[in-house]
Formats: C-alpha cells, structure tokens, sequence
C-alpha cells in the first residue's frame, strides 16, 4: 500500500467499529491497515506484518472499549507508533480514559496524545482528510 496510511489498533470485538472507521478513511482518500482485512487468518507471519505496517504508516488509531482496553496488543501497538513517534489517537467508546485505571493498565501514554470519544471522531476524519491532501500535493 502507497499512500498516507492510518494503522487501525483495536480488540477483536470491536472488528465491526474498525471496519467502518476503515471504509471512512479510505472515503477520504486514505489508505487503513485493519488486520482481518490485510492479514491472512492463521497466518504465522501476522507479527511480522504487524510491525511492517507500523513502520509504514503515518498515523495510529487506537480503540478503547471494555473489550479492547485489556488488550495487549492494543497497548504495544500504541507503543510502537509512540516510538516512532507518528500521531497517535485514542478513541474511547462505551468508556472514559479514567476507566483505564481500573484496568491495572492505568494511562501511560495517553497523557501525551490525542484523546476523543466516538462522538468527536468526525472531526478528527474532516482533520485527517486535510492532512491526505497535503500528502497527496
């Protein structure tokens, strides 16, 4: 994929959530990296290619629900972009940063990042669509 790509970080039960967020992204002229769609299911490389798209995209977007908050993956793929230092963009549903306490996983780095909720995401999309043009020119 070419293009300013935005990786999807999210848990398995929110796949629904990630798969429309995706389609809006690519409405938009971006390219989304969502594992059910461009990772083959079984495949024994899937971390490999986890980390190949983390390296090749511009931004995240993490999902944070009361199923995906307890997720490992989630957290270490937030991790990777933080050190890659790309934008990063939490996107809390059903569930406050504050929750995250709870968790045992506490805020770490969501301290120092774009917060919202899914109500604000279509801001965010207008915001990223500016930022997929100025890519494009």
């Amino acid at each position: 994929m070419e293009g300013y790509k935005i990786f999807i970080s999210h848990g398995s039960q929110d796949t629904w959530l990630a798969g429309q967020i995706s389609k809006e992204i690519g409405s938009r002229g971006g390219l989304a990296f969502l594992d059910e769609t461009h990772i083959p299911k079984g495949s024994p490389d899937f971390k490999r290619i986890i980390r190949q798209e983390i390296k090749a995209s511009n931004e995240l977007i993490a999902f944070f629900t009361p199923w995906s908050a307890m997720r490992s993956w989630v957290w270490i793929e937030i991790g990777a972009a933080w050190e890659r230092e790309i934008p990063l963009v939490a996107v809390f549903y059903g569930m406050e940063v504050g929750d995250l306490e709870e968790t045992g996983q506490g805020k770490a780095i969501l301290e120092d990042i774009n917060v919202l909720t899914l109500d604000d995401l279509d801001a965010y999309l207008g915001q990223l669509q500016l930022r997929i043009e100025k890519a494009r020119s």
